[in-house]
């Protein structure tokens, strides 16, 4: 089962090289980024609230890092859960053995990852968006932004849909019959 745990690792380690490469690009704007800092934008994309530029960092890193963090914690999370907490499809034949409460673990482990690894994308590109408006002193680039939105709700919902295919209950041979 090394691999399904593996898979785990690689939207993690994707996640982590999205959000080095998001500090570096702050790092390099940093003293460009104007004070107060536009940190919200209403319909049109026009900023409508704005904070320090330094404000903005920490919630982005609490906040965004903290809800990616929550999500990559979920699988490990789950394991030490109670099983009667615990909802996923077949739920009695995935936490009916020991081996089977470690696979679907491992398979929900590598769901979570890719969705983790989602919602770190649409963060960096949410912040980018942001961080260019500021740059140019312009609106928010709503039609990218929208995009970037459907194109990770359309992933949620073919994770959500991949992840009741995964939890079927196998096809079990118990070999030929005699008879």
């Amino acid at each position: 089962m090394g691999n399904k745990r593996a898979s785990w690792f690689v939207p993690l380690g994707l996640s982590v090289a999205m959000g080095v490469a998001l500090a570096v690009r702050l790092a390099l704007v940093w003293t460009e980024l104007p004070e107060p800092f536009a940190s919200h934008f209403g319909r049109g994309g026009q900023p409508d609230a704005f904070t320090s530029k330094i404000g903005f960092l920490v919630a982005m890193v609490v906040f965004g890092g903290g809800s990616v963090a929550v999500v990559f914690a979920s699988p490990l999370l789950l394991r030490l859960a109670p099983e009667k907490l615990i909802s996923l499809p077949n739920r009695d034949y995935w936490l009916a053995t020991d081996e089977r409460r470690n696979e679907a673990m491992n398979r929900l482990g590598g769901v979570m990852g890719w969705i983790g690894a989602a919602t770190t994308a649409l963060l960096v590109v949410a912040t980018e968006l942001t961080v260019r408006a500021n740059l140019e002193r312009s609106n928010l680039d709503e039609a990218t932004f929208i995009a970037f939105l459907a194109a990770y709700f359309a992933f949620v919902t073919v994770a959500v849909v991949q992840t009741f295919r995964i939890f079927r209950i196998p096809n079990v041979s118990v070999g030929p019959t005699n008879g």
